[in-house]
């Protein structure tokens, strides 16, 4: 069946030209952007969905969360918003490679491949926890793999579309359960809101996944799947793989806690394990099989609406000429002087607008660089920060335990005093000589005695030190909070720039379709009058040629392995 949408030009400037996929919420579409020729992948809110606000609010919100996050293993998305009869869609970079899921299907991976994938992926999820937002779908159909700048396995996270921004209301009805069944962690199977924690889960999910070449559960439907997770502790990995590093067992086993707080403290916490295991493990060797990397097309504008414009001042001289040469003296009729008055006006008219085009473009452009190198940069800030908080709260547990050991063995210490205390209580006092029970129990309670000062002092270090690192984090906590508002006024800002700067595009767009419309009348005027004449056969014959040229120009380039 034809697909409705294919060549159907979206807010003025993006041409879908092939489908490349359908996912739960929408389809991707390879676009074109039609003033820069820059082809795109768009994501379009599936028709019949239109309807259901909670899936348009959650497909909408992909882009805002995204935009927030501005991190290199995350799909960019250029370009959101809605059409005039109500379709949702997401312009987003165009992907040449595979899916996690197709390398995994081949079999249990290499060790170093997988931590390489692993360790962008956990990144990536930093990033996004470190702004409020979980993912809630990490699964491998949205794990891309692609080659970039000469490296394999450049990690590209797709599909925001279940994220929650923390600082948002719920949308969805309580207990609902959303996600993959395979890879959903046991707080989302039992309908509970999915928190950093919970993505953790997935990975640990795929992480067993691509060191066994199978899941930890072997269910044969969705609700199997769901009570795993809740319930049944999965096989050790080294049951299907029996040399299986045992680091790397313990972080699958650890991310495959039932109970998130056994889980990893956060994504920096296991980005330090991943990094570890890392350094323990060979250097990552070449992948065989491996889409090859495709040279990206040539940013031009042959073949775009503007280019279009361009070529009828040529097609005007060409009719110019026709008259010259059918009415050498001048006065053609006036039908035909008039609509050659007309292309001359209007192909003039259509360069000014160009040129505005270009302009009005070139500042979109720029501002949305500017935009995401500003939120590259304050990310990267808060990247920071909360790595050294992740590190000083791990510091801070860690003494929490040992101070809680010293507190244990202090009161043992005072309960030995004071048994101590009570025999020497108890040892007749009018007595001189110093008995053996006497001198024991004066050698206990100087021993207790001294055990228990030096535990006090051990405890009063350990609270001194818990005190400094807690208003370290606090101090931390104040520097984010700074940063992320001041991330959210910018963001905001851009936007609103950016959406003052595509309804100026689209109406000039919209004039532009104006002038393409009244430049076809009038050239066929010219051309219905001049098509027989013998003089003008070699004219038409070189307009032919032109618009010939002009179609081929036209051809997309023909499409990859790209991004579902």
């Amino acid at each position: 069946m034809k697909d409705r949408l294919l060549g159907r030009v979206i807010a003025d400037r993006y041409r879908l030209e092939t489908r490349l996929g359908v996912g739960g919420m929408g389809a991707v579409y390879r676009a074109r952007h039609l003033l820069i020729d820059r082809v795109v992948a768009i994501k379009i809110l599936q028709p019949e969905r239109r309807g259901e606000e909670h899936f348009r609010a959650w497909f909408l919100r992909e882009a805002r969360a995204v935009n927030r996050i501005n991190h290199a293993n995350i799909v960019d998305i250029n370009d959101f918003g809605e059409t005039e009869d109500g379709l949702a869609y997401l312009v987003m970079e165009l992907l040449v490679g595979e899916a996690l899921s197709a390398p995994i299907s081949r079999g249990p991976m290499d060790l170093a491949i997988s931590l390489d994938v692993l360790e962008q992926v956990t990144a990536a999820l930093a990033r996004a926890h470190d702004l409020g937002v979980v993912h809630r779908d990490i699964k491998p159909d949205n794990i891309y793999l692609i080659n970039r700048g000469g490296r394999r396995n450049f990690v590209k996270l797709l599909d925001f579309g279940l994220a929650r921004l923390s600082r948002d209301g719920r949308l969805a009805a309580k207990g609902a359960v959303f996600g993959t069944p395979e890879y959903m962690s046991p707080e989302q199977a039992r309908g509970e809101d999915a928190t950093p924690l919970s993505d953790l889960y997935s990975l640990g999910v795929i992480f067993y996944e691509m060191a066994t070449g199978r899941l930890p559960f072997d269910a044969t439907d969705r609700d199997g799947f769901i009570e795993s997770h809740k319930s049944v502790v999965p096989p050790s990995p080294q049951m299907f793989e029996p040399g299986l590093n045992a680091d790397a067992t313990r972080i699958i086993c650890t991310l495959l806690e039932k109970d998130p707080a056994k889980r990893f403290r956060d994504a920096h916490h296991l980005l330090d394990e991943f990094k570890a295991l890392q350094r323990q493990v060979a250097p990552v060797s070449s992948w065989d099989v491996w889409p090859p990397e495709r040279p990206a097309p040539a940013q031009s504008l042959a073949g775009s609406a503007l280019d279009e414009v361009a070529s009828w001042a040529l097609k005007a001289t060409i009719f110019g000429r026709m008259v010259a040469r059918s009415y050498p003296g001048g006065g053609g009729p006036p039908k035909v002087m008039e609509s050659l008055d007309n292309l001359w006006r209007l192909a003039a008219a259509a360069t000014r607008l160009d040129g505005e085009l270009h302009a009005e473009a070139k500042r979109n452009e720029d501002l949305l660089r500017r935009g995401r190198e500003f939120r590259a940069q304050v990310g990267r800030r808060i990247e920071d920060l909360s790595r050294e908080q992740s590190r000083l709260k791990r510091e801070i547990s860690a003494a929490a335990s040992d101070l809680q050991r010293l507190k244990d063995e202090y009161e043992r210490a005072g309960s030995d005093l004071a048994r101590a205390r009570q025999t020497i209580a108890s040892v007749d006092k009018e007595r001189d000589e110093m008995t053996d029970d006497l001198k024991k129990a004066y050698e206990m309670a100087g021993a207790a005695a001294a055990r228990r000062q030096g535990r006090a002092e051990a405890v009063a270090k350990v609270e001194a030190k818990i005190a400094k690192w807690t208003e370290e984090c606090d101090r931390i906590d104040a520097q984010l909070v700074e940063y992320k508002q001041q991330l959210d006024r910018h963001s905001t800002a851009i936007e609103d720039d950016l959406e003052s700067g595509r309804q100026r595009l689209a109406a000039k767009m919209q004039e532009h379709e104006s002038y393409g419309v009244a430049l076809v009348e009038a050239a066929e005027v010219l051309r219905e009058h001049f098509l027989n004449r013998p003089e003008c056969r070699t004219l038409m014959s070189e307009l032919e040629d032109l618009e010939r040229a002009s179609m081929v120009s036209k051809v997309a380039d023909p499409p990859g392995r790209e991004n579902p």
